[in-house]
């Protein structure tokens, strides 16, 4: 069953227009050449790679719009930025991209279920997953260097800023996920201590933290 994204991929005119340039070209050379298995197996090769070519351009084009987008909230566009991190991971610590790419995820479902529940939040929610992919860049640079340097003193550094970033996430995850509790509790008609400013300057507070830990402090 073919993927709806790829779908639409091959409805493009630009992609029919290619294929078709790339069959009638196909046949010329069948024609120019002759009847010959060499020569029919060739140009296949030569047109599935052109077409693989094209698909993979795409793609990448695809991720760096979402990766320009404003609007973290949507999870495609938030996932687009996720995705353009995975290929910049040292192989070596791809199993623990993956627990943090896990727990980013879910950094974002606890925005969007506080943004659900008080669209006013919702500029203090954006600003803090921008702050989250900051914080994630950093971590990717500290894997980078931990994977090159060669120096126990700067391996050390570089797993300080690891471990600095690791526990901003971890901490951002927690304060989230109380504000969305209160914020449930509320709904309920079960008030907490907290009220919408209160909240607000506590989201306020936990960007200013991770702004300050990707300064480095």
């Amino acid at each position: 069953m073919i993927n709806p994204s790829r779908r639409k991929i091959f409805q493009l005119s630009q992609t029919k227009l290619l294929i078709t340039g790339l069959l009638i070209s196909y046949l010329g050379f069948i024609f120019w050449l002759g009847m010959r298995l060499i020569v029919i197996f060739s140009g296949a090769v030569i047109v599935v790679l052109a077409i693989a070519s094209w698909y993979m351009q795409l793609q990448r084009q695809k991720s760096r719009t979402l990766a320009n987008s404003a609007d973290l909230l949507q999870l495609d566009v938030f996932l687009g930025h996720i995705n353009y991190l995975d290929n910049q991971i040292p192989h070596a610590c791809q199993s623990l991209w993956r627990s943090v790419r896990q727990q980013t995820l879910t950094i974002q479902q606890i925005t969007i279920q506080i943004s659900q529940q008080e669209s006013t939040f919702t500029p203090d929610l954006l600003e803090t997953l921008h702050t989250v992919l900051d914080l994630l860049d950093r971590l990717i640079k500290a894997l980078q260097v931990t994977e090159k340097v060669q120096t126990s003193h700067y391996r050390e550094l570089a797993k300080q800023q690891l471990q600095s970033s690791l526990t901003r996430l971890q901490h951002t995850q927690d304060q989230l996920q109380e504000l969305h509790d209160q914020i449930a509790l509320d709904n309920l008609g079960q008030p907490t201590l907290t009220n919408s400013g209160v909240i607000s300057t506590r989201l306020q507070t936990l960007i200013v933290e991770n702004t300050r830990g990707i300064l480095g402090d």
